[in-house]
Parts: structure tokens; sequence; C-alpha cells
């Protein structure tokens, strides 16, 4: 598995938000900080509710409800090899 760099570009790619587990109080609550990653200087957050791969777990996702992870475009790029990195830091195994 690869380190998933934390630019501009990959959260472009990033599909978390339109994930089933990430449920609208999770968009709702993460929106301002979010919106921050596209004109700051991503690499320096040290937590983002995106792109999770990048950034670990969610703060706000607590259950499983679907994983979008094996179709995202980074996950391809980057030759990812787990999913839920929502709430499994690292990822969770697909075996």
């Amino acid at each position: 598995m690869s380190n998933v760099p934390k630019t501009k570009e990959n959260i472009k790619k990033c599909r978390c938000l339109k994930c089933p587990s990430y449920n609208f109080f999770c968009k709702i609550k993460s929106m301002p900080k979010n919106v921050s990653l596209k004109i700051g200087d991503a690499e320096e957050k040290a937590h983002a509710e995106k792109m999770f791969c990048a950034f670990e777990t969610s703060q706000c996702i607590d259950e499983k409800k679907g994983c979008l992870c094996e179709d995202c475009a980074i996950f391809r790029d980057y030759d990812l090899d787990k999913d839920f990195f929502c709430m499994v830091k690292g990822g969770e195994s697909t075996l």
C-alpha cells in the first residue's frame, strides 16, 4: 500500500463524501473544514473529514453502511488494498 499525498488534485478525486457511511449529519458538520481544504494547504492539515486514506479515520462516522474505496480513482492510483479507511486506521483488509 502506498502513502496517499494530501494534494488538491487527490482531494478533487476523493469519493468519501458520497459514501453511504458518510451520512448527512457528517456532511453538514464537516462542511467548513472540507471547504478550507480547497483554499488552504491540505498537506499541513492533520485531519479532515475527507480522503480518509490520507487523513486517517473519521471523527464522525460511527457505523459501516457501505464503502466506495475500491471504486475510487485514488484507490487505483496508489495501489491501495484495503477499505473502510474512514473507520479503521490504515484501512481494513478486503481479503
